[in-house]
């Protein structure tokens, strides 16, 4: 692939990611309190790196990077603005976060490059990461942090995950056993990921 078939698209993701990153640090104070858990949650930046990526149209090892990419600029966005702004978040690129986007974000860059130019018959699978995300966050959401954050978002990041899942199982018909893997995969993902919060909420609070 010459580079002059990925570079623009990368340049541009790069530079959309490090001010949605500077944004969603504002939306905090900005967002009406219903939608504010945006701004500080995984699930609002793997729609946003999900996003990017799609819009690219890279190829497959391309998308991995980028991936990796958008949501460590995302994380260093919202550092940078946070910091201006007088609120102290993390020395450069060693967030909790800049951790999990290295190692979350590839997967997150694939499954958007194979659910836009994939194969049909694989998209439930492809999307399973995402959707495991959206699912397990707002589960997590109405369960967990529930007495301090509004229902709504996490409501939503839940009909959105459902949605992604709904509709490339609809496209993937009738690959009825690929749609099934894809909706246990992400049903699946979605447990371990409320076990991880919860994991890392015990280190938290044991430290």
């Amino acid at each position: 692939m010459h580079p002059r078939h990925w570079l623009v698209p990368a340049l541009l993701v790069a530079a959309a990611s490090l001010v949605l990153g500077g944004v969603t640090s504002f939306g905090q104070t900005v967002l009406p309190t219903a939608l504010s858990s945006f701004a500080n949650s995984a699930g609002g930046w793997t729609i946003l790196t999900f996003g990017l990526v799609w819009l690219a149209r890279v190829r497959l090892p391309v998308a991995a990077v980028l991936g990796a990419v958008s949501f460590v600029l995302l994380v260093e966005g919202y550092r940078i603005v946070s910091g201006w702004r007088g609120y102290y978040y993390a020395e450069p690129f060693q967030d909790t976060f800049t951790v999990i986007g290295l190692l979350a974000g590839p997967l997150v860059g694939l499954s958007a490059a194979l659910v836009r130019s994939g194969p049909t018959r694989w998209k439930p699978l492809a999307a399973s990461p995402v959707a495991a995300v959206l699912l397990g966050e707002g589960v997590y959401g109405l369960t967990v942090v529930a007495a301090s954050t509004s229902p709504v978002y996490w409501i939503l990041q839940i009909v959105l995950g459902a949605a992604l899942l709904i509709a490339v199982v609809v496209a993937a018909r009738p690959r009825v056993l690929l749609s099934a893997l894809g909706v246990l995969a992400a049903l699946g993902g979605a447990g371990a990921f409320v076990w991880f919060y919860l994991w890392v909420g015990q280190l938290g609070a044991g430290g």
